[in-house]
């Protein structure tokens, strides 16, 4: 060894240098994983609205790009390894940090009633159609904080005039989920939505109604004591159980979604194999 170069002697070998990577990612990628489930998709939305998709778009880069570079190039010996490993921890940072941008704007920042069903509303539509209601010269609303695994459940009143509604969505206003000027709390105004609720025929008629009864079964609900609803998210639509003692969803009931049902642990799918619903 260059007598040079006396510092190389205490340089880890590759396979500690490449176990030492790969702990700080898995304790970054942990991190972030704790953020995605508490507050950006909590509970089912994970799986529904676009946080198993950005979290494999971390872990690509995490846990396989970073830990894979250092395990190819490194090498203790090799005198510009210190430029090398820090090339390769601006990719990573650099990566990382788009990820994580881009899994932000996508996360979920609140559910509204509006058109008959429930709807997840990300923070990158919130803003943009914010951004169009002050085009028009209207004042958009915050949304209420996020609070740890609980979004802010909000409605729309229907309008009274239908041709107004039309006018508006001609006029190239947001669509009633993403009008944050109109945002009422569910709380306030919840009857204004049990006219959309869904009977037991319609449940049938939709195919869900093992689902649901597994969902009943799983959270020890009667039938009679939630309101059935549609959802719509950005990876599934389907039903979504309503506890109007607590006002708050208390489940969503997927359409059977091949990739969904793939990416959801398989106790949420499954079914009773004898089960009545309680009215």
């Amino acid at each position: 060894m260059p007598r040079s170069l006396p510092w190389l002697r205490t340089r880890p070998t590759k396979g500690v240098a490449f176990a030492i990577h790969l702990t700080l990612s898995l304790l970054v990628f942990s991190v972030l994983v704790i953020i995605m489930l508490l507050y950006w998709f909590p509970g089912e939305l994970f799986f529904l609205d676009g946080g198993w998709q950005g979290l494999k778009l971390v872990a690509m880069i995490d846990l396989v790009l970073g830990p894979a570079l250092t395990l190819v190039l490194y090498k203790p010996e090799k005198p510009e390894l210190l430029l090398d490993m820090s090339l390769i921890a601006v990719l990573q940072i650099s990566a990382l940090s788009y990820g994580f941008y881009t899994t932000h704007q996508q996360r979920t920042v609140a559910i509204v009633f509006a058109e008959n069903g429930f709807n997840t509303v990300s923070a990158k539509d919130n803003r943009d159609a914010d951004q169009q209601l002050q085009s028009l010269n209207e004042q958009p609303a915050p949304l209420p904080p996020v609070s740890l695994l609980e979004l802010p459940l909000l409605l729309t009143p229907e309008p009274e005039d239908f041709g107004q509604y039309l006018a508006d969505i001609l006029n190239g206003y947001p669509g009633p989920q993403d009008r944050s000027d109109q945002y009422v709390p569910v709380s306030e105004h919840h009857d204004a939505m049990q006219k959309d609720a869904l009977d037991w025929q319609s449940v049938v008629d939709r195919g869900s109604e093992q689902a649901v009864q597994a969902a009943l079964q799983k959270r020890q609900l009667e039938l009679g004591a939630v309101e059935l609803y549609p959802f719509r998210a950005r990876y599934a639509d389907g039903i979504a159980l309503f506890d109007p003692a607590a006002m708050k969803i208390v489940d969503f009931v997927p359409d059977d979604t091949p990739a969904i049902a793939a990416a959801m642990p398989a106790e949420s799918h499954d079914t009773p194999q004898q089960a009545t619903p309680d009215s």
